[in-house]
C-alpha cells in the first residue's frame, strides 16, 4: 500500500511539473494522501487542495510560482474568472509581489464568492471576460479599472506603464476602454489620473515605482530612456533610465536592479562580472559628454527610503517643486517628505 501511494505521488508530481502547475486533490482520498506527504516533509500545501514537491517549489521563481497557483486554481474552478491584479499578471502587465500574494476572482451580486486567504472576490457585472493563455480573465479595460483602484500609486503606475507598453495602445485609447467598461464604478477618476501619468518607455515595474516616488517627493517628471551616443566608442549608443534637464546640462538617474543581472533579454549571455564592467565603462563614457553634469545611481531599497532618496535627489540638483503636482494627488500619491 505504501509503495502504491509513493508511485501515485511520483506520477502525479511528474505530470504536474511537466504541465507547470500544482498537484491538485480532486477528492478526499487524494487530499489525505497529499496531506500525509506534507506531514512527512516531502510536499508543501500551496493552498487548500493544491500541493507541490518541496524541492521543486523551492527552485521556482516568483512569477513561476504565481503561474503554478493560477493553473491549479483554474483546474479546481474552471468556470471562474480571474480579475484585478491576477488578471493583470495574466495579461502580461507588471504586478508586484504584494499584489500577487492572493488570487483575485470575479464575482457578481447574485452569486457572491466570499474572500479568504487564497482568493479575494471582486464584484464584476456582465460578461467582461476573455481567454488569455488558457485561463479566463477580465477584459483589459476592466482589469485596469480594478487594478488601478485597488493598488497604491506606485504599483498602479507600474501596471499603467506596462499596459501602454504591452498593448501598444495610447493613453486615450486605454482611458476610453476603462470608461466604456466601467463608466460609473467607484474610483474611475483615480484610474484615469494614474493612466494620465503613465509612460510606455518605463522598462520595468521598479522604474515605474521609482518614478512614482520622485513625483510623490515633489520632483520634476524625468524623461525616460533617452539615448546618448558614446563619445569614445564610435557607433555605440546608450540609454539613460531617467534624465532631468537643468540649467547648464542634464542630470541622469540610473536604477540598479536585479533584473539587469538576471533577465536574459538584458544580460544577453553576459556574466555578472561582465555586466558590471560594461556598466562602469558606459557610465565613464557618458560622463565625458559636456552636457552631462552628473550621473546618480540608486537601488530599489534606496527608492523606498523616502528621506534618504529625497536627500540624494536634492544633493544631485534634480529640480523640485514646492508641492506635489495636482495630477499626482488625483492619482492617489501621498507627499512622503517635506
Amino acid at each position: 500500500m505504501i509503495r502504491r501511494t509513493v508511485t501515485w505521488l511520483e506520477e502525479r508530481a511528474a505530470a504536474a511539473e511537466q504541465a507547470k502547475t500544482c498537484i491538485v486533490a480532486h477528492n478526499r482520498n487524494e487530499e489525505n494522501r497529499l496531506k500525509s506527504s506534507v506531514a512527512l516533509g516531502a510536499m508543501l500545501e500551496i493552498f487548500p487542495r493544491a500541493y507541490a514537491r518541496c524541492a521543486y517549489w523551492n527552485e521556482l521563481g516568483g512569477a513561476e510560482r504565481v503561474w503554478h497557483k493560477i493553473r491549479a486554481f483554474h483546474e479546481l474552478h474552471p468556470r471562474w474568472v480571474f480579475a484585478g491584479p491576477t488578471a493583470a499578471f495574466v495579461h502580461g502587465l507588471s504586478v508586484g509581489r504584494k499584489d500577487l500574494a492572493r488570487l483575485y476572482v470575479a464575482s457578481n451580486r447574485r452569486e457572491h464568492r466570499r474572500s479568504n486567504d487564497t482568493w479575494r472576490s471582486l464584484i464584476m457585472s456582465g460578461d467582461e471576460s476573455v481567454e488569455v493563455k488558457g485561463v479566463r480573465v477580465s477584459s483589459m479595460g476592466r482589469t485596469l479599472v480594478d487594478s488601478l483602484r485597488l493598488m497604491d500609486f506606485g504599483a498602479g503606475l507600474a501596471v499603467a506603464d506596462s499596459a501602454l507598453r504591452v498593448t501598444g495602445k495610447s493613453r486615450e485609447t486605454l482611458t476610453h476602454m476603462m470608461s466604456e467598461t466601467c463608466p460609473r464604478v467607484t474610483g474611475i477618476k483615480r484610474c484615469r489620473a494614474v493612466l494620465a501619468l503613465a509612460d510606455a518607455r518605463a522598462e520595468s515595474g521598479g522604474e515605474s515605482i521609482a518614478r512614482s516616488r520622485m513625483l510623490e517627493l515633489g520632483f520634476a517628471l524625468p524623461e525616460l530612456q533617452r539615448w546618448y551616443d558614446d563619445p569614445i566608442d564610435a557607433g555605440e549608443r546608450y540609454r539613460a533610465d531617467f534624465v532631468w534637464d537643468v540649467m547648464g546640462g542634464a542630470v541622469i538617474g540610473e536604477l540598479d536592479g536585479n533584473e539587469k543581472y538576471t533577465n536574459p533579454e538584458m544580460t544577453k549571455g553576459r556574466s555578472i562580472t561582465r555586466i558590471i564592467e560594461d556598466e562602469h565603462r558606459r557610465q565613464t563614457h557618458i560622463e565625458t559628454r559636456p552636457e552631462v553634469l552628473r550621473i546618480i545611481r540608486f537601488g530599489f531599497a534606496d527608492v523606498m527610503q523616502d528621506a534618504g532618496f529625497l536627500r540624494l535627489l536634492l544633493a544631485s540638483g534634480v529640480p523640485r517643486y514646492c508641492g506635489m503636482d495636482d495630477r499626482v494627488v488625483a492619482a492617489g500619491g501621498v507627499l512622503r517628505c517635506r
